[in-house]
């Protein structure tokens, strides 16, 4: 008797005691509840599901009453906070954004909550201020639950971030947002492109490898597409002598090209602007283009004619940016301006001798991109060579796709490195929306071949 006495006394002094702890350091409620907790037998009320339904429903509540988009779950976060939650350290928050979005390289902008308690309910009451206070600029959420301080309380973290969409050029048009997720095509490195609103057309830069892996620019329209997809085919019905040689042949088409495009410098709509681009139709149309307006209508109806040919674009000499043609033919290379000179065929402009002021960076035919393996390597002249350049397929981009414990955590929206940040630099739809420009136009000129050079080629009807 004496001794279940002491017992007894024993368990009542240690409770008294734990008690005046929880008072002095204001968290008598959490000792409450778990005692509630362990004398209930468990927390039906507020099980972990519930849990997540209600946090979601206070923070879309808020973000309605905001007239702001509601949050969406991201199964991709969520799986990955389930996985490394488990061995975050909950101690510098701001370490936690920086690993979430080094983890998750999509995600632009990341705000993080933690909470500590013995229920879900007291975790739920912990994420009020945060859901009380939307971001605008975040679309998506996740969170994740693990035990603490041997399995007496629950921990849990609150993830909103901005999820950024694939880069495609439909959805830049679509879209026009400031920011989206890409992976370069050389090294598969995941990181952030950045766009500015007034740039017709932009090339992206891995910042990593530092290799351009993707150029794309607006049409006349104003829709995006790969520049590669600007080649649309164009075949105009031109009569050939059947004894005409190809290198009279391409002199022929150089020539009517040269003839029917006047130049014409085009800086957009703003002076700090790009400009847009012309498919080959547009330009026999208007009769008018600027560089890389008429390199694309030249080049096209040579590859329709199965010439191997590529635009270059480049630097000339010191006056900046230009485009111009380049043609593979009877293992001679061929260099065509196609918006200054005439075509003289007893001067032939073989790349050996005309193009030591040209410097391609980045070329493109109807299929893919090519750009330099080693970028800033010395340019020697050579168009065609498997060492010099490397070929990358754009389309090949686009994809088929809070609470703590006694006090309030929140680590600030932070900005992604700006290493990661893919650079702009100036130089696909589905291939559907454009599939009619394949077709020969049926109010072009029949231009019959061959031409004599110096002559002009009446002006096609304006549409």
């Amino acid at each position: 008797m004496l001794r279940r006495l002491l017992l007894w006394t024993l368990f009542a002094g240690i409770a008294l005691a734990v008690g005046l702890g929880a008072l002095k350091q204001g968290k008598l409620d959490t000792l409450a509840a778990m005692v509630r907790t362990w004398w209930s037998g468990g927390d039906s009320a507020h099980a972990i599901v519930r849990f997540r339904v209600d946090l979601v429903d206070r923070l879309n509540y808020a973000r309605i009453a905001a007239r702001l988009p509601v949050l969406r779950l991201d199964p991709e976060l969520e799986t990955w906070l389930q996985e490394q939650f488990p061995s975050m350290v909950m101690d510098d928050m701001t370490a936690v954004t920086r690993r979430i979005q080094e983890g998750l390289p999509r995600y632009f902008r990341v705000s993080v909550c933690s909470a500590s308690g013995p229920s879900m309910k007291l975790l739920l009451d912990q994420f009020q201020e945060f859901s009380q206070t939307p971001e605008p600029a975040m679309t998506h959420l996740a969170c994740a639950v693990r035990e603490a301080s041997g399995g007496l309380t629950q921990q849990a973290i609150l993830v909103v971030g901005q999820r950024l969409q694939d880069f495609s050029p439909e959805t830049l048009a679509q879209t026009r947002e400031e920011a989206y997720f890409s992976t370069c095509l050389h090294c598969q490195h995941p990181h952030i492109v950045r766009v500015t609103q007034h740039q017709n057309s932009l090339g992206l830069e891995c910042p990593e490898c530092r290799r351009t892996y993707a150029v794309v620019a607006a049409d006349e329209d104003g829709k995006f597409r790969y520049v590669n997809e600007f080649l649309t085919g164009y075949a105009p019905p031109a009569v050939f002598a059947k004894d005409q040689s190809r290198v009279h042949q391409l002199f022929t088409i150089w020539s009517a090209v040269h003839a029917n495009c006047v130049y014409t410098k085009d800086p957009g709509a703003r002076k700090e602007a790009t400009d847009r681009w012309q498919t080959s139709l547009e330009t026999q149309r208007l009769g008018k283009g600027d560089c890389e307006d008429s390199a694309i209508y030249l080049c096209d109806w040579l590859l329709s004619q199965n010439f191997q040919a590529r635009v270059a674009l480049g630097r000339y000499g010191d006056l900046g940016g230009h485009a111009w043609v380049v043609v593979k033919l009877d293992d001679k290379e061929y260099l065509l301006e196609s918006t200054e000179g005439r075509p003289d065929p007893s001067n032939p402009p073989l790349v050996s001798r005309v193009g030591s002021r040209y410097v391609p960076e980045i070329m493109f035919d109807r299929y893919g991109l090519y750009v330099r393996t080693t970028p800033g390597q010395t340019w020697k002249g050579d168009y065609w060579s498997h060492k010099v350049w490397t070929r990358v397929e754009p389309r090949r981009l686009n994809p088929s796709t809070d609470p703590l414990l006694g006090h309030f955590k929140r680590a600030d929206a932070i900005q992604p490195d700006p290493q990661r940040l893919a650079r702009m630099s100036r130089p696909d739809p589905a291939a559907a929306p454009f599939m009619e420009l394949e077709e020969i136009p049926v109010d072009a000129q029949i231009w019959q071949m061959p031409l004599p050079l110096g002559q002009s080629i009446p002006q096609p009807r304006k549409p």
